[in-house]
C-alpha cells in the first residue's frame, strides 16, 4: 500500500533525485529501476569523484532528494536547495553533513544502517592479517623479484581489543572469537549483554585495552569528543609489537602521535581504511613497511553496494 502511494505521488509530482555515490547500483541496476518506476528523474554524479560545494549546488538546487556519498553537504549547499525534501546517506557516517542546517530546514537525514557492517569487519580482519603476516610487504618484494621470508605472528589465540562494540565491532568480535579463538576486550558506552555473554567478551576500561591487546580495532562514531582519541599517551600504553586498526575515521587517531610512534618503533603496525586528507594520499605513512592503508574501500564489495543502494532507495521512497 505504502509503496503504491509513494509511486503514484512521485508520478504526480515528477520528482527529481541526485545520486552522488558513484558505486550506487553499479553491481545490480534494480535500485535505480525502482526509483525510475516510482517516477523519479535520476541525475548521476558526472565527475566520478567527490563533488565541491559549487558542483553540489549546481546539480542539487532543483532536486527533491539526494542519495549522498561522502561529499560535504554544507549549510551553503542546503540553503541553495529550496525544494530538497530528504537526504539519504549512502553509508552510515554523517560527519560530512551539516545536520543542524538540515534540522532547521526541516529536512530528514537517513542512513543505510548495518548495510556494510560485514564488509568493514572483513576488511578489519584483513588488515590485521596483512600486517602481522607481512602480506603486503612480501608481495611487493616478490613483484620486485626478491624471494624473501619475513617472520610473522598469528592472529589466532591473541588478545583483540575492540573500542566501540556497535554493528561493526560486533562483527569483528564474532570473527576473531569464532574463527581465531581470540580473547576479546571491549569498551563502549552501552553493551548488548546477551552478545557479551555469548562470545565471552571482557568489558573493561580503554587503558586496559591499549595495555593488554595485541590488536586494537577502532569502531567509534565520528563525534567531536572522539577527535584525537588515540593520543600519545594511549599509544605509549601499547605493546611495542601491537597493531592498531582504524576502519572508522582518521581523526580518531592523533596523526603526529601516530607518526612519532612509528618512527620510534613503538608500534607494531598501523592498518587503516581511512586517510587524513581524503581523497588524497597521506604520503608521510608510505615510508613505513608496517603500515597498510587502503583508500576507504572496505565497503566497496558487491554485497555492501547492493545493500546500501537498496536501503538508500528505501529511505527516499518511504518519505514520499
Amino acid at each position: 500500500m505504502g509503496g503504491r502511494l509513494a509511486k503514484s505521488a512521485a508520478h504526480r509530482c515528477n520528482m527529481k533525485v541526485l545520486i552522488t555515490a558513484n558505486s550506487f547500483a553499479s553491481c545490480d541496476d534494480a535500485p535505480a529501476r525502482r526509483l525510475e518506476e516510482a517516477g523519479f528523474e535520476i541525475t548521476r554524479n558526472p565527475y566520478g569523484r567527490l563533488l565541491t560545494e559549487d558542483e553540489l549546488i549546481e546539480l542539487c538546487h532543483d532536486k527533491d532528494a539526494v542519495i549522498l556519498s561522502t561529499d560535504s553537504f554544507t549549510k551553503r549547499v542546503i540553503e541553495n536547495c529550496p525544494g530538497l525534501k530528504v537526504v539519504s546517506r549512502y553509508g552510515v557516517g554523517v560527519d560530512n553533513v551539516d545536520r543542524e542546517a538540515l534540522r532547521r530546514a526541516g529536512i530528514p537525514l537517513e542512513i543505510t544502517k548495518n548495510a556494510n557492517s560485514d564488509s568493514v569487519a572483513d576488511h578489519a580482519i584483513g588488515l590485521m592479517l596483512a600486517l602481522t603476516h607481512h602480506i603486503s610487504v612480501c608481495s611487493e618484494l616478490y613483484r620486485k623479484g626478491e624471494f624473501k621470508k619475513l617472520r610473522g605472528r598469528d592472529l589466532a589465540g591473541s588478545t583483540v581489543g575492540i573500542i566501540g562494540l556497535g554493528a561493526v565491532g560486533k562483527r569483528v568480535a564474532e570473527r576473531v572469537v569464532g574463527g581465531f579463538g581470540c580473547r576479546v576486550l571491549a569498551n563502549d558506552v552501552f553493551y548488548d549483554e546477551t552478545f557479551i555473554d555469548r562470545y565471552e567478551i571482557i568489558t573493561t576500561d580503554v587503558d586496559t585495552i591499549f595495555r593488554e591487546s595485541d590488536y586494537v580495532s577502532l569502531h567509534l562514531p565520528s563525534l567531536s569528543e572522539y577527535k584525537g582519541f588515540v593520543n600519545r599517551e594511549k599509544l605509549q600504553l601499547m605493546k611495542p609489537d601491537a597493531v592498531l586498526i582504524n576502519t572508522a575515521r582518521s581523526e580518531l587517531v592523533d596523526k603526529d602521535a601516530l607518526l612519532s610512534a612509528l618512527k620510534e618503533g613503538r608500534l607494531g603496525g598501523y592498518g587503516a581504511d581511512v586517510s587524513y586528507r581524503e581523497p588524497y594520499v597521506d604520503r608521510e605513512f608510505c615510508a613505513f613497511d608496517n603500515v597498510v592503508i587502503t583508500p576507504h574501500n572496505a565497503a566497496v564489495t558487491v554485497e555492501a553496494i547492493n545493500k546500501m543502494s537498496m536501503i538508500s532507495v528505501d529511505n527516499v521512497l518511504k518519505y514520499f
